[in-house]
């Protein structure tokens, strides 16, 4: 069975801007990846600013050990600061699973970021709003639909994990 999107629904989704719609799929999201390693900045992270109305999120390149692959896996992902550290957001756009780069997190701490074109080494810490709830408002005073994402995830009985990322080298990161 096959939708057809209508071309309100479509308007929306890429700020009237169609083009933004080819990079979500598989060699859209790869060519996004390769885009933040080489210059920092995402057009996919681009079109959800757009699309909901928000400022455009600086984004990192975290890289992660996969949970059962022992694979590298890379995704590009928007970063809030906070202190030295530096926090990325598992939504999933408040569905009922966690990403992928979330489990492998919980599973291999040690992680690597590309950040302003640098590789650094990272720890993974994994939390919620309800085990930190001045790190989830922290988050979601900087970024409002993170707490929509919340209420969505909630209706599934889960929890938006918050990965805060902490250099290894204890330099600080924001």
């Amino acid at each position: 069975m096959s939708r057809r999107i209508g071309a309100e629904t479509r308007s929306f989704a890429s700020y009237g801007r169609s083009w933004l719609i080819v990079i979500r799929g598989p060699r859209g999201m790869a060519f996004d990846r390769f885009l933040v390693r080489r210059t920092g900045f995402s057009l996919v992270s681009l079109q959800y600013a757009l699309a909901g109305r928000f400022p455009y999120h600086p984004t990192l390149l975290l890289t992660t050990v996969g949970r059962r692959s022992g694979e590298l896996r890379d995704a590009a992902l928007p970063y809030v600061p906070y202190g030295k550290d530096l926090v990325v957001v598992g939504s999933k756009g408040g569905g009922p699973k966690d990403p992928a780069w979330v489990v492998n997190a919980r599973h291999h701490e040690l992680c690597w970021i590309v950040l302003r074109r640098r590789t650094v080494p990272v720890r993974a810490r994994v939390t919620d709003g309800e085990r930190d709830p001045e790190l989830f408002a922290h988050v979601v005073a900087r970024k409002p639909n993170v707490g929509r994402y919340a209420e969505r995830a909630a209706g599934f009985g889960r929890q938006i994990p918050l990965v805060v990322l902490t250099a290894v080298s204890g330099e600080p990161l924001a």
